[in-house]
C-alpha cells in the first residue's frame, strides 16, 4: 500500500499534468514546475522568484523537489491557472500590460503585484472605475 506521502506526489503530479496548467499563471511561459500553494497557481521558476517576495500572500514550493502535505495539494486541485486567472484576471482593464516570459523580471513583478498584493483588478471591478473613464460592466 502506498504511503501517504506517495499518494500525495501522485495527485500533486495528476494536478500538474493538467492542461490548464501547462503555462506559467502570470508570464505564460511553457512547463511550469513551481506553484503557490496559498494562492493555486502553476508558476514558472522566475515568477516564483517574485512570488517568494510577497510571503503575506504567497508560499512557493517546487513541483519537483519538494514534498507537499495533502492539505497543499488539495488546494492546488480545487484552484488551479483557470480558476486564478477567473478570479484575478477576469477584469483586466485594456490599458493593464501583462507580461510574457521574455520580458525582464520588473515588469513581471508589476503584474504579479497588481494581480495578487494590490489585487488591482479586483478593486477595478468593484468601483466599476478603472481611472479611464470606461465602465467594464
Amino acid at each position: 500500500m502506498a504511503g501517504k506521502g506517495e499518494r500525495n506526489a501522485k495527485a500533486l503530479k495528476e494536478v500538474w499534468r493538467r492542461a490548464e496548467n501547462s503555462l506559467c499563471a502570470d508570464c505564460g511561459k511553457p512547463d511550469p514546475d513551481w506553484a503557490s500553494y496559498t494562492l493555486g497557481v502553476v508558476i514558472c521558476l522566475s515568477c516564483s522568484g517574485i512570488h517568494r517576495n510577497i510571503p503575506n500572500i504567497s508560499k512557493v514550493k517546487s513541483l519537483r523537489m519538494d514534498l507537499w502535505d495533502e492539505t497543499q495539494v488539495q488546494f492546488l486541485a480545487h484552484h488551479g491557472n483557470v480558476v486564478a486567472k477567473a478570479t484575478y484576471e477576469a477584469y483586466v482593464p485594456i490599458y493593464y500590460y501583462q507580461p510574457t516570459h521574455t520580458d525582464c523580471q520588473v515588469l513581471k513583478e508589476e503584474w504579479i503585484r497588481a494581480k495578487y498584493e494590490h489585487q488591482a483588478v479586483l478593486v477595478c471591478k468593484q468601483s466599476h472605475n478603472c481611472g479611464s473613464g470606461y465602465n467594464l460592466n
